[in-house]
This record gives C-alpha cells, structure tokens and sequence, in this order.
C-alpha cells in the first residue's frame, strides 16, 4: 500500500485517528483530516435566524463572545477588517474598524452583510484579491470548514498590511476533550469539518503562508468551554449536537425527551463538571478549541 504523505509536514501518515478509521493522522504534527471530504450544502434559511431561542437568547451570548473576539485586534482603531467565514455579518458589525469587508461562502449570508450596509466578497472573488492591505484579517472556526485551508492563509498574507495581524479560531486535535469524548466531541463534526488542526499543525502551517505565530490562547470561552459543554450532552443524550442544534439561526430542530433533560442537566447541575474541565485543559494547554494570532513573517518589530 502506497504511503499517504501530511499535506502540513509532509511526513507519512497513519490510516486512523484513535481508532475513527474514517481520518487519517499525523503523529509528527498531530494533524488528522478526513478521507473522503464530504459534500456540505448551506441552504438559503441558514443564517435567516429563524429559531425563537436564537432570537432572545443567542443574541445577548453572542454580543458577549464578540467583545472577548475583538480583544485579539488590541484597542487601536482599526482602518480596514476582513472576516473570512463572516456568516450574517453579525461579530464583523461589532468590530472597531473604519472600514469591513466580509467574506462568506453562503449567498444567503452575503444579502443579509449588505442589509447591514457592510461591504462582501465571496470566497473565489476573495481569494483572486491582493494588495487590501487590511490591519487585521480574523478566521473564525473557518478553516477546518475548507477544502485547501493554505489557500486562504496566502491569500490572508496578500491582503495583510505590513504591520497587520490575522487571527484564528479552530479546534485543537492534539486536546484532552478529544482524547476524552472521541467521537462524541462536538468539534469533531465530520459533516462540516474537513481538517482537525493541533498548534503544531497550524505553527508549520502558518510559517509556510508566510506568517509567523504571535500567540496561542488556550482559554477561548467561546468555543471550548461550549465545546465541552455539548460534547458531555452529546456523550450522554446519545444525539448529535443537541443544544447546538436548538440555538443554531435557521436550523429546525425537534430534540426528544433525553435531549432536554441532558441538555438541562449539564446546564445546570453538571456545568462545575464543565467548567472544572475547562479550567483544567486550558491550564495544562490540551483546550478543545484554541485562539491563533499571527502577523508577517517578514515584519521586524
């Protein structure tokens, strides 16, 4: 049998990924990626925000998680910000910046940014861009979601001020949540995510765009300690993404009894079991998710 090389370090690779035959690993970098990239469709409701809880409740936890997001970009106003995988435009509204382009996929979402009077691009037009010169560029949970993720880091690059920075969201592979929960780990979600990124990974990565790493933050609110809180629900209610499901904008969702009551549960009597994982991964640097700065590798400070 043919060896099958890391695309991130090009070393070979093994045929699994603890156990789930359907990745294939990198022990060198701890990447693992699936072997059949699955077919994802983003139907035009998606980011209409449809759900009743999404509406009073979402929005107050979202406008929370996009202060925390915005911290990254330091205090200075910033002259022109690019969000790849902006969605509806909601974190890109928030930011503190002169000028915003957002830069989404779905067609649904790109209407819904220019309601909002905030400049797009699709993800072709986005990539055939040089030159933006943007102050910062943010990815957010974006590229594990894409085919040739080195794709849009050296495009990131071509459009990066000298002085600018990009940051980014994504899940850690190389975490306790992972090792722990398996194939109940919410960020695994191999209908949408192609990649699995450890900080190795996206180190040799990044250095190979262009880039040099700035920081890594292990202690995301946003995404890990929800991360953990869903893959306990997933791991006990025996469902996929239940609570996820039941606040995500425009997703339909019916959840049955052991869905609510698990739900419910580590929401309330289980979260200190939650956020004691929590506070335990981020200390010992084996977070679910991690937070990614990094600016120029060619700019001397």
């Amino acid at each position: 049998m043919k060896s099958i090389l890391c695309p991130i370090c090009r070393k070979k690779t093994e045929p699994e990924l603890l156990g789930l035959e359907a990745y294939r690993h990198c022990q060198h970098c701890q990447m693992g990626w699936l072997k059949k990239f699955p077919k994802t469709k983003y139907k035009n409701t998606y980011y209409k925000g449809t759900s009743n809880i999404s509406s009073f409740i979402f929005s107050y936890i979202a406008a929370f998680f996009y202060f925390l997001r915005k911290q990254y970009s330091g205090k200075k106003l910033i002259e022109l910000w690019i969000d790849i995988g902006a969605g509806d435009g909601g974190f890109l509204k928030a930011v503190n910046a002169k000028e915003k382009i957002g830069v989404e996929i779905s067609l649904s979402g790109r209407k819904i940014m220019k309601t909002k009077g905030l400049n797009v691009l699709s993800d072709k037009e986005f990539l055939k861009k040089s030159d933006l010169n943007a102050d910062c560029i943010s990815y957010w949970h974006v590229l594990e979601h894409v085919e040739a993720p080195w794709i849009y880091l050296r495009a990131g690059e071509r459009n990066l001020s000298k002085e600018g920075k990009i940051i980014i969201g994504i899940p850690n592979i190389n975490s306790f949540d992972f090792h722990y929960f398996r194939s109940c780990w919410f960020h695994l979600a191999p209908k949408y995510h192609l990649w699995q990124f450890s900080p190795k990974a996206i180190e040799l990565l990044l250095s190979r765009s262009g880039f040099m790493v700035d920081s890594i933050d292990y202690w995301s609110l946003e995404h890990h300690i929800t991360g953990i809180l869903q893959s306990f629900i997933n791991k006990t209610a025996g469902s996929d993404s239940v609570l996820h499901g039941l606040v995500k904008r425009g997703l339909d969702y019916s959840p049955g009894f052991k869905d609510i009551f698990w739900s419910v549960f580590w929401l309330t009597f289980g979260f200190p079991i939650v956020f004691f994982f929590w506070l335990i991964n981020s200390v010992s640097k084996k977070s679910g998710a991690i937070v990614v700065v990094a600016r120029k590798a060619d700019y001397s400070r």
